[in-house]
């Protein structure tokens, strides 16, 4: 089996120095193509002048994350969901 994936991702979540990525990937195996998702959480801060990024997270980025996993999670039920029909 083969997977291909994009670099782009289909949604982005933002809030509060924190992003959660949804990838949308497909893997071919027998011939047919077969949509799934992955998604990425980070954090974004600044070092001087210069913009870096960390999948670490504070105490205070918990709830955040979890309101951006969630919202995450939505999104790709639906889209799950638009497919089937």
């Amino acid at each position: 089996m083969s997977t291909t994936t994009t670099n782009k991702p289909v949604k982005v979540f933002r809030l509060r120095g924190l992003s959660a990525s949804v990838f949308e990937n497909r893997s071919k195996g027998s011939g047919a193509s077969v949509p799934y998702f992955k998604t990425s959480l980070q954090r974004t801060y600044k070092d001087g002048d210069e913009f870096k990024t960390t999948s670490s997270l504070s105490r205070d980025d918990l709830p955040v994350a979890t309101l951006l996993l969630k919202r995450a999670w939505a999104y790709i039920l639906e889209a799950e969901d638009k497919r089937r029909k």
